[in-house]
């Protein structure tokens, strides 16, 4: 692992790791295992993404963007609205098909978010690391469906904390559909930004 890292890197890496330490007190007193999981998966994510920097070259923006989502993340199990947790908050009835069927909530932006800075992830990858420059739409089409693709890491660790634990908040077939579609607007939306700032400047 190679933590030859400037300033700001190392600012961004004592960040996560404060946010792990932070939500990890918090949610083993709280003994809330589901989010423990979680605080466990950005402690891996926080480590893998700092100690492979000189491969990846990934600028601080792309660092600062999975940072503000790790925080998001974790407060969006702690922090009570009058929904319940903030995830759960009902940002704005643009659809409300009743139960969980309803559109827009907290869970949701964080989903198209989280994933519109992982397409932007494996855009620069295929741009900066790989080196192809060229054939735009392609390389855009691989890092959306790469994305949504890796999203299903997601929904798999939402699947097994809901065979082994005995309650969670992770929600049905209707939520984890809404996950998806997220997802991949995310994504979507993630890489037509980042051609729209190339194009700007």
């Amino acid at each position: 692992m190679n933590l030859s890292l400037t300033r700001p890197q190392q600012t961004l890496l004592a960040l996560n790791i404060l946010i792990v330490v932070i939500f990890g007190w918090f949610y083993g007193q709280a003994l809330n295992y589901e989010f423990l999981a979680y605080v466990v998966s950005i402690g891996l994510i926080t480590g893998f993404l700092f100690g492979t920097l000189h491969l990846t070259r990934f600028s601080n923006g792309i660092l600062f963007g999975v940072t503000l989502w790790a925080l998001l993340h974790m407060l969006g199990g702690s922090v009570q609205t009058a929904d319940g947790v903030l995830y759960a908050w009902q940002i704005y009835p643009f659809f409300n098909g009743g139960s969980e069927f309803y559109v827009l909530k907290f869970d949701q932006v964080v989903h198209a978010y989280l994933y519109g800075v992982v397409a932007v992830m494996f855009l620069h990858l295929l741009r900066e690391v790989v080196g192809i420059k060229t054939h735009v739409w392609l390389t855009a089409f691989i890092a959306i469906f790469a994305a949504a693709g890796f999203a299903t890491l997601n929904e798999i660790i939402e699947f097994a904390a809901v065979v082994v634990l005995p309650e969670t908040g992770v929600g049905g077939y209707y939520n984890t559909m809404l996950d998806i579609i997220f997802n991949l607007l995310g994504a979507v939306v993630g890489v037509l930004l980042f051609f729209a700032m190339k194009v700007k400047n």
